[in-house]
């Protein structure tokens, strides 16, 4: 056992950017499970290195999620998450999708790790104050792991302690949903009076009390959801919004460039991991263009460009797919007067990034299959993505990194939990009041909402896909709402667009990229089989998956 943990340590040590200095602590033959419980140093790096593998749990690159829904595709996602927009999943095949939305395996590794460390600070020598931040910062980083797994499978077991390789039962079985709930709901409480409200400076990417709460209120709006709250327990609701009020009008506000919201430190985050140059972010790389040497490789969808407004707040379709007169949507021109937020967030045909317009079209668009720069890395679309990308920093051919923070949480969902919570609770007049401050940011500027009933929750629904959009909510939103086996079962489509001899366009904006067919088992990832054969068949699997 202190041979497996002496392995686990070492690595961990070696993943951070400053292990070098953690090492000159101590020679480096001298490092045993029994030292790093007695250096504080040691005991921080190891803190540390559990903050660096929680990221992997879907604190960054959420918008991989957003390929298993209807906003991004790309030839390279479907690798990972096309069985899911097929409706193909299995119990067999779930393996094969990536650990930034399967992550049992993960989770409860590091969740191993993390009961390791509460076995051993009580009896640390460390002062008192540093000791209790330490533990704040590990409840943290359990209850947002239990939170990722119960959001993706349902009740999962709460594991509280460390077992050996000599333990004879590895048996285990699922908590419910609700039990996980109150256990997450303590974890943070007691986090929340060990951490300061806010981590500044170098502390800057540390769980702070201010993380605590707003994770504290997606966790407990999850809870109060249909999908885990099927008799609509308005208590659950009642709690959800007593979570995010928490957060209301206390230190943060909207910043008022939508855009760079995500590109700098702004009084608008809460909580996110920060970048250096030394802690490589090849996203330009990644979702660049491929004209300027860009792999395309998260790649907006027709189907959520169409969900984008009008700028006089109208939607450009009806629901039966046919152009809203009331809009002014013209298809000829599809890409004007659209909310501002669909121009900080996709670059499209004629968009202008980095000094030149983005060629999409056909035949010949620099941006498209066509392309004379890497042709196979464009995007399948139509569209390429710009929120969270530094326009000064191309996709290859800079020695200068994005330093990009990656948000976890921001108040803008902190506006919108609260209206969400305050429709269920019956009071339209205080949600359309918050779905408004949202939508009156100085750069956005859309009309306020004025709907009731069903229609201003549908209002409600879609201001979270367009605010919140690329950031990893959808994907658990349309679950959590039950409408998934509506908004799901759509193919995916992107659009084709031809250049006429004479300068002018047609569009073509059903162009079929994967054929979706919804199952409602999808509403819960299912636990992989090997994880059951490893209980001894002790974890239920969840229903749908044979």
């Amino acid at each position: 056992m202190k041979n497996k943990l002496f392995i686990i340590i070492i690595i961990a040590l070696f993943s951070l950017a400053s292990c070098s200095d953690i090492f000159d602590v101590m020679p480096k033959d001298a490092i045993s499970e029994a030292n790093v419980w007695e250096d504080e140093a040691l005991m921080q790096a190891y803190v540390n290195s559990c903050y660096t593998s929680a990221y992997t749990q879907g604190l960054f690159r959420t918008t991989q999620i957003g390929h298993a829904t209807d906003e991004l595709h790309s030839i390279k996602g479907s690798v990972y998450y096309n069985i899911i927009t097929r409706g193909e999943l299995t119990a067999d095949n779930i393996s094969s999708v990536h650990s930034y939305l399967n992550n049992w395996s993960d989770a409860y590794v590091l969740i191993r790790e993390i009961n390791l460390f509460f076995e051993k600070i009580e009896d640390a020598p460390i002062n008192d104050d540093t000791k209790e931040e330490m533990t704040g910062e590990m409840k943290f980083m359990r209850a947002f792991l239990y939170s990722q797994l119960i959001w993706r499978y349902g009740g999962v077991p709460l594991i509280t302690t460390v077992y050996g390789l000599d333990d004879d039962d590895y048996t285990v079985t699922r908590d419910s949903y609700d039990d996980c709930v109150d256990f997450i709901v303590t974890e943070l409480d007691e986090s929340i009076g060990m951490l300061p409200d806010q981590q500044t400076d170098d502390n800057l990417g540390k769980a702070s009390a201010d993380a605590a709460r707003a994770l504290k209120s997606r966790v407990l709006l999850y809870a109060a959801s249909p999908l885990n709250n099927p008799s609509n327990d308005l208590a659950k609701w009642e709690a959800a919004s007593d979570a995010t009020k928490a957060l209301i009008d206390t230190r943060y506000s909207l910043n008022d460039d939508y855009q760079s919201t995500f590109l700098e430190q702004n009084n608008e985050i809460i909580f996110a991991r920060y970048h250096t140059q030394s802690s490589e972010l090849a996203l330009s790389l990644q979702v660049g263009r491929n004209g300027d040497n860009g792999w395309g490789s998260d790649s907006p969808t027709q189907n959520l460009v169409n969900d984008y407004e009008m700028t006089n707040g109208e939607m450009p379709f009806l629901e039966d797919g046919t152009v809203n007169p009331a809009s002014g949507y013209d298809p000829t021109n599809p890409y004007i007067e659209r909310d501002p937020r669909f121009y900080a967030s996709i670059l499209y045909d004629g968009s202008i990034w980095m000094g030149r317009e983005t060629e999409t079209f056909l035949p010949g668009g620099t941006d498209s299959g066509e392309g004379s720069v890497a042709s196979w890395n464009a995007s399948q679309s139509g569209y390429y993505l710009k929120k969270f990308v530094a326009e000064d920093i191309p996709p290859v051919g800079s020695s200068e990194y994005p330093t990009t923070p990656w948000i976890i949480f921001r108040y803008g969902e902190i506006l919108l939990n609260y209206a969400e919570a305050q429709f269920m609770l019956g009071y339209e007049d205080i949600a359309r009041e918050y779905v408004n401050k949202v939508r009156s940011r100085t750069s956005v500027g859309m009309p306020p909402v004025t709907e009731s009933d069903d229609a201003l929750k549908k209002r409600i629904q879609n201001e979270r896909r367009i605010e919140l959009v690329f950031e990893g909510h959808h994907y658990f939103d349309v679950r959590r709402w039950q409408i998934a086996n509506e908004t799901e079962s759509k193919n995916i489509v992107g659009v084709s667009i031809t250049k006429n001899d004479d300068g002018t366009k047609t569009y073509n904006f059903e162009k079929n990229l994967i054929a979706r067919t919804w199952d409602d088992k999808l509403y819960l990832l299912p636990i992989p089989r090997e994880e059951i054969d490893r209980s001894l068949n002790s974890l239920e699997q969840n229903s749908g998956y044979n």
